[in-house]
């Protein structure tokens, strides 16, 4: 499954999230992966994150990482950088939009 998330940095926290995220620890690419985490992507607008998340199942991979230690010094080294007065920040966005597969489309045929 796919989860997109929307987070926010205090204008004063971009150079250190972005600082921390250059030198993830190796245990959090591990933890992320053992917890059925694929992929997660980051960008930045201003202060704006956006995160695209591919991974089995979104809930259980949360449980997973609860009680992890490793997860928990990370939350807390990268949370000094965020904003957490986002509402709804770290909870998946509903999705508007999805283009089609290559065969869906190719069935309906190109309009002139």
């Amino acid at each position: 499954m796919r989860v997109a998330l929307h987070t926010r940095l205090k204008p004063d926290g971009i150079a250190g999230y972005e600082q921390a995220h250059a030198e993830i620890p190796p245990a959090i690419p591990t933890l992320l992966r053992a917890g059925g985490c694929s992929s997660w992507t980051i960008w930045r607008n201003g202060v704006d994150l956006f995160h695209l998340v591919e991974c089995d199942d979104w809930e259980a991979l949360n449980a997973f990482l609860a009680d992890k230690k490793a997860d928990q010094a990370w939350q807390a080294q990268v949370g000094e950088f965020r904003d957490f007065s986002l509402v709804g920040g770290d909870v998946p966005l509903p999705m508007i939009f999805e283009l089609p597969e290559a065969s869906e489309a190719a069935a309906e045929g190109l309009e002139d």
